[in-house]
């Protein structure tokens, strides 16, 4: 091969190299993740839990260990309520700092004990399931039960 042949045939695979990294990159930053909205620590003021129409406070430890389990929460669809295990409590409020409105949770059923819930302030629209095999579950029941 000559050297200009050489050299047109290294440059249109650098070129190459070039379209199919931006290419990727573009389509990377256009992804959305599973939830729109994230809650930071920083900015929850406290968190309650409604069952039978009383409000049940969570401690920080509490607190912090459902904020971390709710923002791995990932999208679902066609979820029936009526056909799966209804929730004991009836909405969770999370109280924020910096004149922020509270994000009212409300559970809408279990899945193979991982909590089904509707977050419109998160993800307006959708259902979120937490993924943490029945730890938000155990959680909850600690701040209202015996």
């Amino acid at each position: 091969m000559k050297n200009r042949t050489l050299f047109t045939v290294a440059l249109l695979f650098i070129l190459g190299i070039i379209v199919l990294f931006v290419v990727n990159f573009s389509s990377l930053l256009m992804t959305h993740s599973s939830q729109d909205k994230y809650l930071k620590q920083t900015s929850v003021k406290g968190v309650a839990v409604e069952y039978q129409n009383l409000l049940y406070t969570l401690n920080f430890e509490q607190q912090k260990a459902l904020v971390e389990m709710l923002n791995h929460s990932i999208r679902v669809v066609g979820v029936k309520p009526d056909k799966r295990k209804k929730p004991e409590i009836s909405k969770i409020i999370i109280y924020q700092f910096e004149d922020e409105p509270e994000i009212i949770i409300t559970p809408v059923a279990y899945i193979n004990q991982n909590l089904v819930y509707s977050a419109p302030y998160c993800n307006p629209g959708h259902y979120l399931m937490e993924i943490n095999d029945g730890l938000v579950a155990k959680l909850l029941a600690q701040t209202y039960g015996p």
